[in-house]
């Protein structure tokens, strides 16, 4: 704390998700994907342009090419199958099992991803490090309107990393949001902000 400006201070608000009603316009993709080596899931089969369209993925010469929360979404979901590269079909709880043993905390991330796209949002992998997500209000936006910071239960973070990346978020014109996901999987979100005093 003695390393911190005494003119700087942390303004959390609570940012409301608010839920909305959304009808689906993935319709029956009818996605099929394979694994690959990094566990992510590269979509062979389906409408796969309609999918790109509502924000999943990342679409390359390859092909679209799915995050592990974005493929266990879908799956959770019923519009994707997976299959292994030996050819295995994958349910939910068999690809969850095999990214818990190589992302620890993929079901806290999970949760808190499915919260914000269950909202009607779009929501895609970030910069890395504590800023995961990128947030944008539609599936056509070209530039995230906020960066997402996941806090999963248990988990801290030290007051000059949060100061960090709220100054790093609002240097390239976005607001940075921390998702706190609660004991009972419930997920509140706060605005986090720098405040100057001498403004006030």
């Amino acid at each position: 704390m003695r390393d911190m400006p005494l003119n700087i201070f942390y303004s959390l608000h609570i940012f409301n998700l608010s839920r909305l009603i959304v009808i689906s316009r993935l319709g029956r993709a009818g996605l099929r994907g394979v694994l690959t080596e990094d566990q992510k899931c590269r979509v062979i089969e389906g409408d796969i342009e309609r999918v790109a369209s509502q924000g999943f993925g990342q679409l390359s010469g390859e092909g679209l090419t799915l995050w592990p929360e974005e493929a266990l979404y879908l799956l959770e979901k019923g519009l994707l199958e997976i299959t292994d590269q030996s050819g295995e079909l994958l349910g939910f709880q068999e690809y969850l099992g095999r990214l818990s043993r190589m992302y620890p905390e993929i079901w806290q991330l999970f949760l808190i991803y499915r919260d914000i796209r269950s909202s009607g949002r779009v929501v895609k992998r970030g910069l890395g490090g504590r800023l995961a997500y990128r947030l944008y209000d539609r599936a056509k936006q070209e530039t995230a309107k906020y960066y997402i910071l996941p806090l999963p239960e248990g988990s801290t973070i030290k007051v000059e990393d949060l100061l960090k990346a709220t100054r790093y978020a609002s240097r390239k014109g976005k607001t940075m949001i921390v998702a706190v996901l609660e004991r009972r999987g419930e997920v509140v979100y706060y605005i986090c902000s720098d405040t100057n005093l001498s403004n006030l």
